[in-house]
């Protein structure tokens, strides 16, 4: 009998139990390596899927829009930055404070048209911000790399960023808008690298001049593109080419009028950026504040580009090691191109490494590193020379997938958490309706709301979008103090908010005088204390909302 044939009527037990044994592993390890085989195909396909424009940012606007609809539903308030932007969009202006340009609240006072002053024009504002920068990332990438797929993934890499995909639902605007402006930045200037035209030098021009209307530390950025252009020779050409002029100009054209007012204000500038960089700290030039400051730049350049740039080295390591020892062949203008996107980022890092050596700056935070997030450019143009295979390419985008669904997980957690837990800074929570409520009830109709509180434990603004039309003041408060919007074409009623629980004596400060009003509280005032149950949990707000309201208004409070 055949060896085959002792396997299907064995002759012994022992014989029956050694092939049964084997055949069943045999299958069993058949139908494992069919399974991962299957498995495997999936993970391509969706690498082949995500290699796509339309799927890949298709999928990230949809995720966004969870995010924006998850907070606008479950919150009663946002952060600072939120309350910032329903501050200042009461009015356009060149400039509102010496912290930030004025680009991202012009956006929002657009939105503010369309939708009104309300949580959802805010966290629109950034969520557009956000999207906007996969693919300008990937437009870019595109001009280094004739690999669709990994130039499509240079834009999704963004979504493996807790600094991208997870801090800018927090708190984060100007920064967003920042990075977005530094995406549109590369990908203009590689164009421009390779069609010098007067068109694109004036896209060029406009770009930068938007740039610098969104953050100051963009003029880092910006510095950094124009020295790698500088260091590489093909792109030094064009650079020093006669056209440079118009490129420009435009750039002064769109960003010299705020630059103007703020050396208009130029002291408010100097005090709020020694604090904000820590200058003013004891050790601020001394040997310990630069070994502090290089240090803090160090843990932030990597706390921003984590786990993205250290997910593609690993997921992408077979094509790593070939673009290291056989890259495939490129022309030597495209690699000149690729070399200057690459220096763009280390000479990013080492301008910062100079103002902390050079300028006293010990206090870099995450924020200010975030130019470094245009290194997904270069670093997968770069990887694609490797030419990575289906598997890897699979893996990178189902792992952006799974980090991009976790997000609004988290996001209702932490929402649902804060209101269940919250005591000194609930502002996601607080009843600002209730608040409301009772400010009409007492008989505000419009007018003017003096805000005295803090915006990191009680951002007031958030009443904005609750009560009748009124223009919003916080005359107390460091940065916003100077801001004032236009009065109203009718006088109405004057609102003095305060938190009372934090401030109990101020009600006898008012009657002496309200803050930047140039008048007193008067006897007639309506004087009371508003409170309310949390959002989600029902607690007792602990932060009871103090009012005076004066019916007509007083001084310049109308």
């Amino acid at each position: 009998m055949a060896g085959g044939d002792r396997c299907v009527r064995p002759s012994r037990w022992a014989t029956a139990a050694r092939c049964g044994f084997g055949a069943l592993a045999g299958a069993i390890l058949g139908s494992l390596d069919g399974m991962m085989n299957r498995v495997w195909r999936g993970i391509a396909a969706l690498g082949r899927a995500f290699g796509r424009p339309g799927a890949a940012f298709g999928f990230m606007a949809l995720m966004l829009g969870v995010a924006v609809a998850l907070q606008v539903g479950l919150q009663t308030g946002g952060r600072n930055d939120d309350a910032e932007l329903l501050l200042f969009s009461q009015t356009l202006a060149l400039g509102y404070d010496a912290l930030n340009p004025p680009l991202v609240i012009w956006l929002h006072w657009l939105v503010v048209q369309a939708v009104g002053p309300t949580l959802l024009s805010a966290r629109l504002v950034v969520a557009v911000l956000l999207f906007a920068a996969y693919p300008l990332a990937t437009a870019a990438a595109r001009r280094l790399t004739p690999d669709r797929g990994m130039a499509t993934f240079a834009g999704l890499a963004l979504a493996a960023l807790v600094a991208w995909n997870w801090a800018p639902h927090l708190n984060l605007s100007h920064t967003v808008a920042m990075t977005a402006a530094g995406f549109a930045l590369l990908w203009v200037t590689l164009r421009l690298l390779d069609r010098p035209t007067w068109l694109n030098w004036g896209l060029a021009g406009l770009v930068a001049g938007l740039g610098l209307l969104t953050k100051y530390n963009f003029a880092l950025l910006l510095a950094a593109v124009v020295l790698a252009g500088l260091l590489t020779p093909t792109t030094r050409r064009v650079l020093l080419s006669g056209r440079a002029v118009l490129g420009a100009a435009v750039t002064f054209v769109i960003a010299a009028p705020h630059y103007a007012w703020l050396l208009l204000h130029w002291s408010a500038f100097q005090e709020l950026f020694d604090a904000k960089m820590g200058r003013d700290a004891p050790v601020a030039g001394a040997l310990e504040g630069i070994k502090g400051g290089l240090a803090l730049l160090g843990e932030h350049s990597l706390m921003v580009l984590l786990p993205s740039v250290a997910l593609a080295l690993l997921l992408f390591a077979p094509a790593v090691w070939r673009a290291l020892v056989r890259p495939a062949r490129v022309a030597p203008v495209r690699r000149d191109r690729l070399v200057f996107a690459a220096l763009v980022p280390v000479l990013l890092l080492l301008i910062l490494a100079g103002l902390v050596v050079g300028a006293g700056v010990t206090d870099i935070g995450a924020h200010h590193v975030y130019g470094l997030l245009v290194v997904v450019v270069p670093l997968f143009a770069w990887i694609a020379r490797g030419e990575p295979g289906p598997r890897s390419r699979g893996l990178f985008a189902l792992v952006a997938v799974v980090l991009t669904l976790v997000v609004p997980v988290f996001l209702t957690r932490m929402i649902v958490e804060t209101a269940a837990t919250c005591e000194g800074k609930c502002n996601t929570a607080l009843p600002y309706g209730a608040y409301s409520a009772d400010l009409t009830d007492a008989g505000f109709t419009g007018g003017t709301v003096v805000m005295v509180s803090s915006v990191h434990r009680f951002p007031m603004i958030f009443l904005r979008p609750h009560l009748p039309p009124a223009r919003y003041v916080k005359p107390l408060d460091s940065q916003k103090a100077a801001f004032a919007p236009p009065p109203r074409s009718e006088p109405g009623d004057c609102l003095v908010l305060w938190e009372a629980a934090h401030d109990p004596d101020r009600l006898d400060r008012l009657r002496e005088d309200i803050p930047g009003q140039g008048a007193a509280l008067p006897d007639s005032a309506i004087v009371g204390v508003s409170t309310g149950a949390l959002a989600l949990s029902g607690r007792p707000a602990a932060h009871p909302l103090g009012y005076a309201l004066i019916k007509g208004g007083v001084g310049a409070c109308r």
